[in-house]
Parts: structure tokens; sequence; C-alpha cells
């Protein structure tokens, strides 16, 4: 399972890095040198420790987070408030400057998140052999957890109660998780 969660750490890291690589980021500083990141989920592994626990998953979520920021209403929100204090010059400039990075990035988030709750599943499944508790087919629980989430999350995320889609996203993930915890206690 140390070799699943590795693998799905090191798959999440470089799905990051490439959404990074085409965000504003690209601006700031070159978005090769953000490959180095690769080498935490290695060094969680030689620690004996997850590796993909959640300082990889707080860094693949920094990274991707940048795109998600500049198509927010809070960045448009920062740019009028520029705006109106008088910086009209720097807020047309910003403007144009990230208008290039318009795109989602819900797609690649979504698959970050649903690897690292695999990731965390298998974990904690290691855990539960260790303690003596035999689970017949451990990594058939992990594909049918992951393959549920991955199949009716766009039936979801296109679901509205009351114009907050994303309060129903929630709750729904809430509780696959928590029916997932059952099902393995």
């Amino acid at each position: 399972m140390r070799a699943l969660n590795l693998a799905l750490a090191e798959l999440s890291l470089i799905l990051a890095v490439k959404v990074a690589e085409s965000s504003p980021l690209a601006i700031l500083f070159p978005t090769k040198l953000l490959y180095v990141l690769l080498i935490l989920p290695l060094a969680l592994t030689f620690m004996r420790r997850n590796p993909y626990d959640l300082p990889v998953l707080i860094v693949a979520l920094a990274l991707v987070t940048v795109k998600l920021l500049t198509n927010s209403e809070a960045f448009y929100s920062l740019l009028d408030a520029l705006y109106y204090l008088g910086y009209r010059d720097l807020s047309e400039n910003l403007n144009s400057l990230f208008l290039a990075y318009k795109g989602s990035c819900l797609p690649q988030l979504t698959a970050i998140v649903v690897m690292f709750t695999v990731a965390q599943i298998s974990w904690r499944l290691r855990r539960l052999e260790k303690l003596g508790i035999d689970l017949r087919h451990p990594l058939s629980i992990l594909i049918v957890f992951g393959v549920a989430v991955v199949l009716f999350f766009p039936s979801v995320a296109e679901f509205r109660i009351g114009g907050m889609p994303l309060l129903f996203l929630g709750l729904s993930g809430l509780c696959l998780i928590l029916l997932a915890v059952l099902l393995l206690a």
C-alpha cells in the first residue's frame, strides 16, 4: 500500500505542477523548478511516514489554487478595488495580464482530492491489517470508492439546490467519506 500512496502522491504533484505551469506562477518564476517538489513524497517514504500525507496535499492544493483564484470573484473584486482607489492603469494591466490564464482547473483539483482520499483510506487499511483486522479485498474497496467518486462527481457538480451547488457537493462528499469509514470499520 505504501507504493500505491507514493504513486498517488507523485501523480497528484505532477498534475499540480502542470496546472501551475499554465497559471500566473509562470510569470513570476520558472515553473520547471517546481518539479523539485516531487522529492517530498520520497522523503516521507524514507522517513517511514505516509507518502501522501497532509503536507503533500497542502503543496498540491496551493499550486492549483493560484490558477483557481485568478478566475474567482475575489480576484476581480481586488481589481475593482484597485480601480476605485485610483490605480486604474495597474488594475487594467493586471486584468490584461491574467486574462490569458482563464480556464477551469476543477477537474485537476477533483483528481487531487480523490487521490488523497484513496491514499488516506489505503493507509488506514494498512493500519487495520497491522492491528490484526482481516479485510478480504482492501484494494477492491479502494478501486470501488475511487471509481464511484469519479463517476458520480459530474452529476453532483451540476446539481443545484437553491442556487448553492457547492453546499450539496460538500455534504455529499462528507456522506461518501463517512460511508467509506463505516464500510471499512
